[in-house]
């Protein structure tokens, strides 16, 4: 899901093979999809896969190492939920949490950085996206390559 939502932010990157930006920055490597004037593939709910323009999309899934980036950089607070607890007890998950409130920092869990990141929701996705889009650092989440309203969606319990 992750992976998704941010190919199609770089949607808006010209960087050849890779989006980077200043020093120690996330990098996503990224191949050209040129095929604009793409007529799409007719199918009984409509016409799909058509684009027109030329985009860019990783070729990788997003790595432990790369949200906790992002965390550190936009979850000293938590408001928005980025950061689930499951990511720092369960197998799976490979990013953990120390602090409190207002100073919380994030690391990756041992021999888990290059792993794709887990419990991530389309809401968080799409704020990384953004992220990406806003060249990181203080960059915002909140507009960008999506346009989020604020707040934070309830997950379903289990």
């Amino acid at each position: 899901m992750i992976l998704a939502v941010i190919s199609f932010a770089l949607a808006t990157f010209a960087t050849p093979g890779l989006l980077a930006t200043p020093a120690q920055a996330v990098t996503i490597p990224t191949v050209l999809v040129d095929n604009a004037g793409n007529a799409g593939e007719v199918q009984s709910q409509g016409t799909f896969g058509g684009i027109n323009y030329a985009y860019r999309i990783g070729t990788t899934e997003v790595t432990n190492a790369q949200y906790v980036e992002f965390l550190n950089a936009k979850a000293a607070s938590d408001p928005l939920g980025l950061y689930e607890t499951v990511m720092g007890v369960t197998d799976r998950g490979g990013i953990s949490r120390s602090g409190s409130d207002g100073s919380y920092t994030y690391a990756t869990r041992p021999n888990m950085a290059n792993k794709p990141v887990n419990y991530v929701s389309w809401y968080d996705a799409i704020r990384f996206a953004n992220w990406l889009h806003n060249g990181q650092g203080s960059g915002d989440t909140e507009t960008g390559a999506y346009t989020l309203l604020g707040g934070r969606p309830r997950r379903p319990t289990a």
